[in-house]
């Protein structure tokens, strides 16, 4: 390296410049961007994970037809009661039967058409969504439909690519992404865990936390139980929580 390189790198000013831990927590602080703190509303799971927060990537994951859409339902109700308005992007049910499934409809966003298999897409739309409803937290179902399973040799390593990619792009922009994801048992096996989740271990391991969800009718009608599997932030592991369906959407079931 020449003495003027070394020079220009001395003098190096531009926003990716290298700061010292003090400047830079001063340096954030000071940003006009107001942090997203958002709970569930479920006591349990609120404990579990302290509620949800900027730069997360929260997978939803269990066996068809098992909850996670009604699950991510029911947080979208409970974050609009707090005044977050969630963008919904509804792959796996055409959009007026997955608003039809709102007993009571909220004020949330989804695009007036989807386009599968466009990543791109997607996160122009969440970023038109932002500046012009500051919508912060999103809502995919499911995994799947990001990428071309026909034209994939290698799903693991593209599912890998999409997950990091999610996650940078809620770390970037401040967003809470929810993404939710199949396992690859049936909903008759109930012994499933994060390592079941469909076609690849990057969902997990890239990820900040993974929610399991399973119906569980031997413990009556209209129940489910989740499991959070992980929460980096809060170190917690395996938490079961109760939940019941009241009034078209999941509560944690008192004992």
């Amino acid at each position: 390296m020449t003495e003027k390189q070394q020079e220009a790198l001395r003098e190096y000013d531009e926003d990716d410049r290298v700061l010292s831990s003090l400047e830079l927590h001063l340096k954030l602080s000071k940003e006009a961007r107001k942090g997203v703190h958002v709970l569930s509303l479920i006591p349990s799971l609120d404990r579990a994970t302290e509620g949800f927060q900027e730069g997360e990537l929260v997978v939803i994951s269990g066996p068809t037809k098992n909850g996670k859409t009604l699950l991510a339902q029911s947080l979208t109700m409970n974050f609009v009661f707090q005044q977050y308005y969630p963008l919904w992007f509804s792959y796996e049910v055409p959009a007026k039967q997955f608003l039809s499934q709102f007993p009571d409809l909220p004020n949330f966003y989804m695009p007036a058409k989807l386009k599968a298999h466009a990543l791109n897409w997607l996160e122009d739309r969440a970023t038109e969504s932002f500046l012009k409803f500051h919508t912060r937290i999103i809502f995919i179902d499911h995994l799947h439909f990001l990428f071309d399973m026909a034209k994939t040799r290698n799903p693991s390593i593209e599912i890998g690519t999409i997950i990091r990619r999610l996650k940078t792009f809620a770390v970037n922009n401040g967003f809470i992404i929810f993404l939710l994801a199949h396992t690859r048992k049936g909903k008759a096996d109930k012994n499933f865990s994060f390592e079941d989740i469909r076609d690849s271990s990057f969902v997990a391991q890239e990820s900040d936390t993974v929610f399991l969800i399973g119906r569980t009718p031997d413990r009556g009608e209209n129940t489910a139980q989740m499991r959070v599997e992980f929460h980096r932030r809060t170190g917690c592991l395996e938490r079961v929580i109760d939940l019941i369906k009241i009034n078209g959407f999941l509560e944690e079931q008192t004992k």
